[in-house]
């Protein structure tokens, strides 16, 4: 799991900081009060879930770091496509950076707001960071 938990951590920073341009420090694990969350499957040679807990401020930042939207340009489809592609990004650059040989099958991402209870139960490798008072997590699961 510690080389996964590392793995996953370039694929987050790879992707929050080049795609969005938020920077991350990481908090150790603890559970903050997320506004949002989207999730994505993945099969192949393995199979799981990874997903993306997200508040709402840095929601809104990262839509605009990425569309150049204001606050007020932007809706809650914007909102949700941008958490739901991040959760994409990341799976696929940690499946990536996991064995470039694997091929894996992506489910398409989904949204829910508020998270899931489930992202705190069950044995996961869990990431948490923080970005100027907002907070940013990540969860994988892997499953038989």
């Amino acid at each position: 799991m510690k080389e996964m938990k590392e793995i996953m951590m370039a694929a987050i920073f790879d992707v929050v900081e080049q795609m969005f341009y938020v920077f991350l420090e990481p908090v150790g694990d603890e559970y903050a009060d997320y506004a949002m969350e989207a999730a994505i499957q993945f099969k192949g040679d393995l199979k799981g879930e990874m997903s993306v807990l997200v508040s709402d401020g840095l929601a809104k930042s990262m839509v605009q770091n990425l569309l150049g939207l204001e606050t007020g340009q932007m809706t809650k489809e914007d909102i949700e496509d941008c958490v739901k592609e991040v959760a994409n990004m990341i799976c696929g650059n940690f499946l990536g950076r996991l064995d470039q040989t694997r091929t894996f099958a992506l489910s398409v991402p989904s949204f829910s707001q508020p998270p899931r209870k489930a992202v705190t139960d069950g044995d996961a490798c869990r990431l948490y960071f923080d970005s100027d008072g907002e907070s940013f997590g990540a969860i994988l699961r892997l499953t038989n």
